[in-house]
């Protein structure tokens, strides 16, 4: 057997072995499962947040609010014609909370939108409307 060979069978045992002491030690911390617990967690609340997270336009004013509202519908438009029902179901839900007319843009949605990315709207948009109306609030 060739020196090489039997150098490389020994590194890869000892890599092995430092692998599994590694993770023996890992596992019988006292305080493993908790923080694994806790990380995953906060993953979980993470995720929760940013599926609610909306773009909400810079300035309040009339002007900026009109511009703010074309964006999203455009952007949402783009997003649905690439089949990013999530995307487009955000912007289009930060569009109406922008609307004036929310009514007549929910029924224009309605009729443009397919019918899975519609109910993925629907259901966004009061979970949207609550938080919009907390970060308005504060």
């Amino acid at each position: 057997m060739s020196k090489t060979l039997i150098a490389g069978g020994l590194a890869a045992t000892t890599f092995v072995a430092y692998c599994v002491y590694f993770d023996y030690k890992r596992r019988s911390d006292p305080m493993y499962k908790t923080k694994l617990r806790e990380r995953r967690r906060a993953e979980r609340n993470k995720s929760k947040e940013d599926e609610l997270d909306i773009p909400m336009p810079k300035s309040m004013d009339p002007p900026s609010i009109q511009k703010f509202f074309m964006e999203q519908v455009q952007v949402g438009e783009e997003k649905l014609g690439m089949g990013d029902f999530k995307g487009a179901v955000k912007h289009f839900a930060s569009a109406v909370l922008h609307c004036g007319q929310g009514y007549q843009l929910l029924q224009i949605l309605q009729s443009t939108m397919p019918p899975e990315a519609y109910k993925m709207f629907m259901e966004f948009l009061p979970k949207a409307q609550a938080k919009y109306s907390r970060v308005r609030l504060h």
